[in-house]
């Protein structure tokens, strides 16, 4: 057995994995709640209920950076900063955020029937919109507190607390107050309210304050501003083309696309926790000017991004038939292999930007996601209206293509490191690819499930064969 653990800790991505799992395991717990949590929610509500739901959380996170103006980050960022005070830097940002926060709710007051009209939602959640703001505002903030920090077990603690307050009071209001989406969003946000009231009171209250003498405080706000882009980037790619099919198509096909959405987006939370892992490494391989081994750490993650993928692209809508209690949901599960191959290239786009991030030149990152927004609202605004919620997965899949494609240029053109040509990776991809079109062809000409599931399984168990050969060789020759 020792030397079982000794020949784990000579792998290559050994730490990769050590620190992926250490990250893995805080978003594994919260989505096993979630998972479980699922099935009620698609068995107590219609696909037209989950829709207003997604809607209204999608608007909320895109709001929360906007009327916080991004200003959490600007905590993170200027805290290991040795001129600043801490308590008085967060004194500053934190009463700012709220400033903006108040003043952006007077202006959604004024506006709210054409805001509400546009989004295709009821009005009656108007309030409950500002709360899930303003406790979406604060909890960013304690999230930065906390990692800034190093207080990991805290923020883990309360990150698991959040998300069982938020599903059981969802719950309650659902079987008691309202069976619709109204009863999930008013006991969820309750809840929240009453945990965001818990935040401030025993950890915020000393960063309260109306003026403290820091400087540089132009310079924290410009900078926390600039990633604005960066914060939302993810939200516009990934959300709003539910937003849109909830303002063309209705509430019922925005629910739709929105829990085939919920199900491709644990794929990326496994496979994010272990690309976030191995930028420690890279930095310091990269300062070492260690090339060969950049090369083969990066095609470490390459191997988890392909194991995990093919995974999900076999076996993902399966799994989200399995959740859905209610047949309604089924309608979307088709859109999974393409949902699951936009992640794909959105993790690969990861690996490469963590270049932009080592030589700070995060400002080329702007040029890839503008690109890619304006090509996903553009073939939004074309095709949702002419052939519904489907057209949102392939218009996601395009945009992360552009996306990927410029990332990958500019890496090429202006980065001073030896960034790794793609076609080290193809092997890979290539494997990622055959299964993809072993997917399609099973599900088109194979009716029998059990028949199908089996012919999926042997095919990824000699994927695994291929990827792994190296390790389980090594395995096989302990003695």
């Amino acid at each position: 057995m020792q030397k079982l653990i000794q020949n784990i800790k000579e792998l290559k991505f050994y730490e990769t994995l050590r620190h992926g799992s250490v990250y893995l395991f805080s978003y594994l717990a919260v989505q096993v709640l979630m998972v479980f949590s699922l099935p009620l929610f698609t068995k107590l509500l219609t696909p037209a209920d989950f829709g207003v739901y997604e809607v209204f959380n999608n608007t909320v996170r895109i709001l929360a950076v906007i009327l916080s103006l991004n200003l959490f980050n600007g905590f993170y960022r200027f805290y290991f900063d040795d001129k600043y005070e801490k308590n008085l830097l967060m004194q500053f940002l934190l009463r700012n955020s709220i400033i903006v926060f108040l003043i952006g709710s007077s202006i959604l007051f004024l506006i709210k029937m054409p805001f509400f009209k546009l989004l295709n939602i009821p009005l009656e959640l108007f309030y409950f919109l500002l709360i899930a703001i303003f406790s979406s505002i604060i909890f960013s903030y304690f999230n930065v507190y906390n990692n800034a920090q190093q207080f990991s077990t805290r923020a883990g603690i309360w990150q698991l607390i959040y998300q069982i307050c938020r599903v059981a009071g969802g719950l309650l209001f659902v079987l008691f107050v309202s069976k619709n989406f109204y009863g999930r969003i008013a006991g969820e946000n309750w809840m929240i309210l009453i945990l965001t009231s818990i935040v401030i009171i025993v950890y915020f209250r000393n960063y309260i304050g109306l003026s403290e003498k820091i400087q540089d405080k132009n310079i924290i706000v410009r900078y926390s501003i600039s990633l604005i882009p960066i914060g939302l980037s993810g939200y516009v790619l990934g959300y709003l083309d539910t937003i849109m099919i909830n303002s063309y198509k209705g509430n019922n096909d925005a629910g739709l696309y929105s829990y085939a959405y919920k199900i491709a987006v644990i794929y990326s939370g496994v496979t994010s926790s272990f690309i976030t892992a191995n930028r420690p490494k890279l930095f310091q391989l990269l300062n070492e000017k260690k090339e060969t081994e950049v090369i083969e750490q990066m095609r470490s993650i390459f191997k988890l991004i392909a194991t995990l993928s093919c995974f999900f692209v076999f076996f993902s809508a399966d799994a989200g038939r399995f959740l859905a209690l209610n047949k309604a949901f089924y309608a979307s599960m088709h859109l999974m292999p393409i949902l699951i191959l936009s992640y794909i290239i959105s993790d690969i786009n990861e690996v490469y930007s963590f270049y932009l991030h080592y030589e700070r030149k995060v400002k080329y990152f702007y040029v890839s996601f503008a690109i890619a927004a304006v090509v996903n609202i553009g073939l939004n605004l074309i095709f949702i209206p002419k052939y519904g919620y489907p057209a949102a997965a392939y218009t996601t899949l395009i945009s992360y293509g552009f996306m990927l494609l410029c990332t990958y240029i500019i890496c090429k053109k202006f980065i001073d490191a030896r960034v790794p040509a793609v076609i080290r990776f193809l092997d890979y991809l290539v494997i990622i690819v055959l299964v993809l079109i072993s997917n399609y062809f099973l599900n088109l000409y194979i009716e029998n499930w059990w028949l199908q599931v089996s012919i999926k399984c042997t095919i990824y168990f000699f994927v695994l064969l291929y990827l792994w050969k190296n390790i389980i060789k090594r395995f096989l020759s302990l003695k």
